[in-house]
């Protein structure tokens, strides 16, 4: 039983079972398209019965199909930290402006950004703002 604001993945607490059902590393072997589905197509329905995978979470539209312990890995975790530090700081990365800048930074900025303003833009619809 998970606590009411414990996380329900736990690396120490899941059992070999848990680790397949929840295609812990990608131990089903399935392909990027599939590991993380936004819209389904036929191609990406077929992979997923073929190797038996189960929908692990859901983020928004974005659904996982491996433990999100395994599938953002420590990579992930290093360019959300450069781009809200970036962010939060108002520098870029490298001098220069934009056309200098990486495009893994340039595209994950992107991301933040758009994610940010729907966060935003769904808070202020909640309280009736606009």
């Amino acid at each position: 039983m998970v606590a009411k604001d414990e996380s329900p993945f736990n690396c120490e607490s899941c059992t070999n079972k848990d680790r397949d059902v929840r295609n812990c590393n990608n131990g089903k072997g399935l392909t990027e398209a599939a590991r993380a589905v936004d819209s389904y197509s036929d191609v990406i329905v077929a992979e997923l019965k073929d190797k038996s995978a189960n929908k692990v979470f859901r983020l928004g539209d974005i659904r996982l199909y491996e433990c999100p312990l395994s599938y953002i890995n420590v990579e992930s975790v290093e360019v959300i930290r450069l781009v809200s530090l970036a962010d939060g700081s108002s520098t870029l990365l490298l001098a220069g402006g934009w056309a200098a800048q990486p495009t893994w930074f340039v595209e994950a900025y992107e991301l933040y950004k758009t994610e940010f303003y729907k966060e935003v833009k769904g808070s202020e619809n909640e309280h009736g703002n606009r």
